[in-house]
């Protein structure tokens, strides 16, 4: 990236020097990614869903005061927006496992494939003649 030097001068700062910048070896890029990726929703329902219950909480105490129906209305609405939170926080943990779980991917065995070659005709004699 390259520093424009009239911006410099005119906010009256120095260039950064290229060999300050932090080095970033990629190792394992994707692990990391797929971690700090986990982390950040888990951290961000988790916070969605504590200041939801402290508004649910205030919701719920204007509704009492006001008696009025929209009031009600918005908190059945928040209650239910808290419970898909919730549902999406499950969601998260469990897709992360299923990436994390090497044994999700089935491997087949051994496969066997029957194709029986003839007509519906010999068919169904040849499964009369086994029920017999």
């Amino acid at each position: 990236m390259s520093t424009i030097p009239e911006l410099n001068k005119l906010f009256n700062i120095e260039p950064d020097k290229k060999d300050d910048l932090p080095v970033i070896l990629p190792s394992n890029s994707v692990e990391l990614d797929r971690e700090d990726d986990y982390q950040l929703a888990r951290n961000t329902l988790r916070k969605l869903i504590m200041k939801g219950e402290d508004t649910l909480d205030e919701m719920i105490n204007l509704a009492k005061n006001s008696e009025h129906p929209r009031t009600y209305e918005v908190a059945g609405q928040l209650i239910k927006t808290m419970s898909d939170v919730a549902k999406d926080l499950l969601a998260v943990q469990k897709q992360v496992k299923e990436l994390n779980d090497d044994s999700s991917t089935p491997s087949i065995g051994t496969q066997n494939n029957v194709v029986f070659a003839g007509s519906t005709a010999e068919l169904m004699k040849l499964l009369k003649k086994n029920n017999e």
